[in-house]
């Protein structure tokens, strides 16, 4: 892949970041209108990796695209949200049930990134804890060695539909944070079964 290249999709990484950043905070809303030239303009850039940063956003499910009205961003109701934790309960726990039947060590990277969710907690940063939640969890999809499984789960965009359900519902960070505890315990234990009900009962006490 050419300098370039690589130079440019890094760059649309760190735009899409910031935009995210910018929607799940409110900053922007829903309705508002992302102006590539505007964009490009602020953030001192060519409008190329902007146009590439608006598409992974649309590809999120965060950002729409209409013929002659161009990019905006999505409502995404409450109703969505729930549907997603409903889907996730069910992969997640699948997902746990392998990892505990398999007997995997997953205990001292869980814990590093609830350490992570901690701190975010007493920062009062939503976004950052968002992050290595979906973290957290993206660990045990990956222990448990399905790829299609982790391509559904990955589907879902689990880490900006926390961050919005944790912004809307005012959560309790580090109430959350906690949580996971038991899913960690459970799946320490071996047992494929209480591990799969742990993990289902998690996702859905946390659901809006």
């Amino acid at each position: 892949m050419p300098r370039s290249q690589i130079v440019r999709s890094s760059l649309s990484a760190q735009i899409r970041e910031h935009l995210m950043k910018q929607i799940l905070s409110g900053a922007l809303r829903p309705g508002d209108r992302l102006v590539e030239l505007r964009i490009a303009a602020e953030l001192n850039t060519s409008q190329a990796p902007v146009r590439e940063a608006v598409r992974e956003l649309e590809a999120m499910g965060l950002v729409e695209t209409r013929h002659n009205k161009g990019a905006r961003v999505r409502v995404i109701s409450d109703d969505e949200i729930r549907e997603i934790y409903d889907v996730r309960a069910q992969l997640e726990a699948y997902a746990s049930e392998c990892v505990a039947k398999a007997g995997i060590d997953l205990r001292s990277k869980l814990e590093k990134q609830m350490e992570q969710m901690r701190k975010a907690a007493h920062a009062a940063d939503s976004f950052l804890f968002a992050q290595h939640n979906m973290r957290f969890h993206r660990i045990i999809l990956e222990a448990a060695g399905n790829d299609t499984l982790l391509s559904v789960w990955e589907g879902l965009n689990v880490r900006s539909r926390t961050s919005l359900n944790v912004m809307r519902h005012s959560a309790d960070l580090l109430r959350v944070t906690d949580s996971h505890q038991v899913l960690v315990d459970t799946l320490s234990s071996g047992d494929p079964e209480a591990a799969r009900l742990a993990a289902r009962d998690h996702v859905l006490v946390n659901k809006p």
